[in-house]
């Protein structure tokens, strides 16, 4: 049994889904709420495969779906009697658009005292800026991530990834099952938020806390890392490895490892912090040309063999192949009913002393139409004037 079984989620989110995904891999039954005939835009999103979008693929698994109008009077009503059956409600739509639809918490909370509700916002409900938009693109840059990310004599750099809307989610998951937690405790529902720009604010921690002990702008140092030598990416026979040395012991075997004894004792090298000040324009030559002789392979053999922090840099297609990640499941293929077999990540949380389940592929547009709207009381003829007029 998965620790969310039992939980039922009301998921409007749109062009986004993480939340839900990750409260339905681990048990939730999530109900996506779609437009009628279009569903979420996140459907059309590329890259295509077959005329599907993979990230639906990827972002939807193991959700229903059904489609309503929350515009028409009729869904509207309808969308509450999901409410008072539903623990959760999540949602990413502009401030105060589910208000001015009457569907606002204060609505929601009367049907259900004990609700959950779940929203990502750009910046949160209060404050002067809560009306601007924003996308993972505009928070990095807002929230500085962008500004020490990079190398000193290039512009700023956009993570290759859209971190900030993929914390965001996460964070509100596990805000979601602290609430929910609150919830089953004492009947009292809440709504639990979290920022594009907050989420990136707060994973960049050692630069936060940084500037504010020594109140200087943390600035872009490339792969290196300011504090620790060799802690850097390095150019070798036919790529890249990175190397993680953290701690004088494991430069020690770092030297023993790839025949350079002297470089322990040698008072330019012999410790972090004089590393540190010999790094670039010295260590870092060295060492670039010590690995000239080595592939990336031979690299990371030598540093898993001898236990030191290296690896090679991989592709995504190298970093797919590798053993220990099919061993944890992290590598999953999927059936989908329009792309077929998809592979995808799985899920990054396990539970000792269960096997998991195989992931359910993503819904179709309405496809639990029938079965939801049939539990609220509704036949197949009222379903089928509904759909008529456009409300589902």
């Amino acid at each position: 049994m998965f620790p969310l079984e039992g939980i039922k989620v009301l998921d409007l989110m749109t062009l986004s889904g993480y939340c839900g995904m990750e409260l339905a891999d681990y048990g939730a039954e999530v109900i996506k709420v779609e437009s009628p005939n279009t569903g979420d835009p996140l459907r059309a999103l590329a890259p295509l495969k077959n005329g599907a979008s993979v990230h639906h693929a990827f972002r939807d698994r193991g959700k229903k779906s059904i489609t309503l109008d929350l515009t028409h009077p009729e869904g509207k009503e309808i969308f509450k009697k999901l409410v008072a059956q539903a623990d959760v409600v999540l949602e990413n739509f502009p401030p105060n658009w589910m208000d001015e639809l009457g569907l606002g918490y204060d609505v929601l909370s009367a049907i259900k005292p004990s609700l959950v509700y779940g929203r990502i916002s750009a910046y949160g409900s209060t404050g002067e800026k809560t009306d601007l938009p924003q996308y993972d693109l505009l928070a990095q840059a807002k929230s500085g991530v962008m500004h020490f990310t990079g190398f000193p004599e290039n512009p700023p750099t956009r993570i290759g990834f859209s971190i900030s809307e993929r914390y965001a989610a996460s964070f509100l998951s596990s805000a979601v099952c602290i609430a929910l937690y609150h919830a089953k405790s004492t009947g009292e529902g809440q709504i639990v938020e979290t920022t594009l720009c907050g989420s990136a604010i707060a994973i960049s921690e050692d630069k936060v806390i940084t500037y504010g002990a020594e109140h200087e702008d943390p600035m872009r140092t490339g792969n290196a890392h300011p504090l620790i030598n060799p802690y850097d990416i390095l150019k070798c026979k036919d790529g890249y490895v990175a190397m993680g040395i953290s701690s004088d012991a494991q430069w020690a075997k770092f030297c023993d490892a790839f025949g350079r004894p002297e470089w322990k004792v040698d008072e330019l090298y012999c410790s972090n912090l004089v590393r540190g000040y010999h790094y670039f324009g010295d260590l870092r030559v060295k060492l670039e040309d010590l690995f000239s002789n080595y592939t990336m392979q031979e690299i990371a053999d030598i540093c898993d063999e001898t236990l030191i922090p290296g690896t090679m840099c991989s592709t995504t297609k190298e970093a797919l192949q590798q053993p220990q990640l099919r061993v944890r499941n992290m590598i999953v293929s999927v059936n989908d009913a329009e792309l077929g077999a998809v592979e995808m990540p799985g899920k990054p949380v396990k539970f000792a002393g269960q096997e998991e389940d195989d992931l359910r592929a993503a819904p179709t547009v309405g496809e639990q139409n029938k079965e939801l709207y049939a539990a609220l009381g509704l036949d197949l003829s009222a379903q089928a004037a509904l759909h008529e007029q456009g409300v589902i």
